[in-house]
């Protein structure tokens, strides 16, 4: 029997990178980890095909059997249109993943067969059944999976040139209850893992496929300490005996600064980004969301210190929570200002349905109506509750202005001169077969010169070169050359994405129209003060007293 394999197209998002795409070749960033898996686990007795539409068009004319879609909620609608052609030519259509994980009700009435929940056991099973003509129209994993059961993903199947980076998982589950995640609910709270084995294993067979980028797509990959160091250490020993080939990154909570051995580790073992779901800079909605992790010490100084490890910082930030009133923008825009933080997926808190945020909301009588599958990531447009201490009016409103305050040429450089010059002289060598020196990289380096330099856009060019020399004084290091340029290729999608979505990045200034509204009306009165008296104070258990 024969099966299609079909990854629908995400929506264009900050997270999409589609901007990049001119610079640096590639078809898109990241690689389809659930499908890859999908792939291991189907007998080999069947005939595949296999369609990314982030990188190829779909052939809705093909002669399969079996149509399987994965897709996450901002994929649903894609793969609802999808399913749907697909039916219409005959074809019987089964969909997995997140989505069908979380929402499996939401997502029956559009395809044949809903696979719902991890899927090492029932995908299999799945296949036997419609092999045999017994299938039905809804499997479920009750269960937790044991990570010993999870295949090898079958990333050879999928085109290693296409992407900029491939996803490894090492673990699934997280210890914390965050209010609004719905990792909890669907990969459970205590952490499992994978074998050391297992997980070298897929690595190595990234470095086979000459694989330069790996992310691991763990939601923390501290969630075990012991693991993560023991991990950590087999990395070091890879990238000693290949030379480097590879540059790491990972999802990670912010107490990862309290730990010295695993930050000079991951150093040693070439992890170059850390994504830290910092979500406030303020303590009483951090409290409110059970954020409790990041409300002892300074979070700045944490960022910091994982900076100096030569390690960027991606920030995880969100308005709209309880405690948010309308001067959090502010606080938000100069909080990521002093923690050199540049890419942030700044975005507007969703009660994403199943979560705790979701059913307090339905409890309170704030939810509104709302089609979670058309999430687009665009502000307050994707808002589904009331929110409390503001209008939505004064929700889009200053997140219109963050969003492109943030990206602007001027503020965007600052942040990046900031992290680069937390990074220590000296701490990471160049080595000969750094990821970044590749057959492309001439060409890499041209389409650059050519965006940035022969350009115009005076804006433009000033930010490139500002930000590349100011980056550089004091020391200069390959390693700080290559962020540099990296993070502002980055910003070519973020500057087009956010013009296209919310307006000018440019015509944004560094005070919030809610500042800026109580400063004309206090003209005596500093930006500081405003922020001082906008300020709360929060008692031992997270109740706002003022």
């Amino acid at each position: 029997m024969k099966i299609a394999y079909v990854h629908p197209q995400f929506p264009d998002t900050l997270w999409s990178f589609r901007g990049i795409r001119p610079i640096t070749g590639v078809k898109t960033a990241f690689a389809p980890l659930g499908l890859a898996t999908a792939v291991a686990l189907t007998p080999e007795d069947w005939e595949i095909e296999i369609y990314d539409e982030e990188i190829e068009p779909i052939n809705f004319a093909i002669d399969a059997d079996l149509i399987a879609l994965t897709a996450f909620n901002v994929q649903a609608k894609r793969a609802y249109d999808i399913a749907a052609e697909f039916q219409k030519r005959g074809k019987h259509v089964a969909l997995g993943g997140p989505y069908a994980s979380l929402c499996p009700d939401n997502v029956r009435p559009h395809v044949d067969t809903v696979i719902s929940g991890e899927s090492e056991y029932i995908w299999p099973e799945f296949l036997n059944d419609f092999k045999n003509g017994r299938h039905k129209d809804f499997y479920q994993q009750e269960d937790k999976v044991s990570m010993a059961d999870s295949p090898l993903p079958a990333f050879e199947k999928l085109d290693a040139t296409a992407y900029q980076a491939f996803y490894v998982q090492t673990t699934r589950g997280c210890p914390f209850d965050c209010e609004f995640c719905d990792i909890i609910i669907t990969d459970g709270r205590i952490p499992r893992v994978k074998s050391i084995e297992q997980v070298m294993a897929e690595v190595d067979k990234l470095r086979q496929l000459n694989v330069k980028y790996v992310t691991f797509s763990d939601a923390n990959y501290i969630a075990n300490t012991k693991f993560a160091k023991d991990l950590t250490h087999e990395l070091i020993r890879f990238s000693k005996k290949y030379d480097y080939p590879i540059s790491f990154a990972c999802e990670a909570t912010l107490n990862l600064a309290n730990k010295d051995e695993l930050l000079g580790l991951m150093q040693a073992a070439n992890f170059e980004t850390i994504f830290i779901g910092i979500e406030s800079p303020r303590k009483s909605s951090l409290l409110e969301t059970n954020k409790r992790q990041n409300t002892h010490g300074s979070i700045v100084a944490d960022v910091h210190k994982i900076q100096s490890y030569n390690m960027a910082v991606i920030a995880g930030m969100i308005v709209g929570f309880d405690n948010d009133d309308k001067h959090i923008f502010q606080e938000q825009f100069d909080f990521l200002m002093e923690a050199g933080i540049p890419f942030t997926t700044s975005g507007v808190l969703v009660a994403i349905e199943k979560t705790p945020l979701y059913y307090r909301m339905q409890r309170e009588g704030r939810l509104l109506k709302y089609n979670y599958e058309e999430q687009k990531a665009h502000g307050a447009a994707d808002l589904n509750f009331v929110p409390k201490l503001m209008s939505r009016e004064e929700l889009l409103k200053g997140y219109n202005w963050l969003i492109r305050a943030l990206y602007s040429y001027d503020y965007y450089s600052k942040r990046l001169i900031t992290a680069l010059q937390n990074f220590t002289p000296g701490l990471t060598t160049f080595r000969q077969n750094n990821p970044f020196m590749t057959k492309k990289t001439p060409q890499i380096l041209w389409n650059i010169a050519k965006h940035f330099v022969f350009t115009k856009d005076h804006e433009r060019r000033q930010f490139f070169f500002t930000t590349l020399r100011e980056s550089l004084r004091g020391h200069f290091s390959v390693r700080k050359f290559v962020e540099a340029t990296s993070f502002m290729t980055l910003h070519k999608h973020f500057h087009e994405y956010i013009t296209k979505t919310h307006g000018n990045p440019e015509t944004a200034g560094p005070i919030s129209p809610f500042c800026q509204e109580t400063i004309e009306e206090h003209p005596d009165a500093s930006l500081k003060m405003v922020d001082r008296e906008q300020a709360e104070e929060v008692d031992a258990e997270g109740v706002t007293t003022t």
